[in-house]
């Protein structure tokens, strides 16, 4: 089962899909297995753009956006580990303006602000599991 404020399995395959299983931060050559969800070294893990934050969704049932594909993006490690790990908690290492965060202050959702992605260049991602080219 789901739990509030993460991606359900069928939201985690369309971002698996969209992102061809390859980590999304530019400059990242690290293969990703599907099979290795989670796991701290050589895994991978969902990136929320825009950060659930304390208590997840659950207290902040104005955002249901948080659990769509437009916020999620595959990148390797875990939120301590790997690319992950560099948005969430070494953000020197990571530009701001490639889009891997977006404000919770709900200036912008995560399917209006562009992202640098390392596949793709400059896109806007959809609710759908798609994305389209940022101008």
């Amino acid at each position: 089962m789901t739990r509030p404020g993460e991606f359900s399995p069928a939201t985690v395959q369309l971002i698996w899909d969209r992102d061809k299983g390859r980590c999304a931060m530019p400059g990242c050559e690290r293969p990703l297995v599907r099979e290795r969800r989670a796991e701290p070294f050589g895994g991978w893990s969902v990136q929320h753009r825009e950060a659930r934050g304390p208590g997840g969704v659950k207290r902040n049932s104005d955002r249901p956006h948080l659990v769509l594909p437009s916020n999620g993006v595959l990148l390797c490690g875990t939120g301590t580990t790997g690319c992950h790990g560099d948005v969430e908690h070494h953000r020197d290492n990571v530009d701001p303006a490639w889009g891997f965060t977006v404000s919770r202050l709900g200036i912008a959702r995560p399917a209006e602000v562009p992202l640098f992605h390392a596949t793709f260049g400059w896109v806007r991602l959809d609710d759908s599991g798609g994305w389209e080219t940022a101008a």
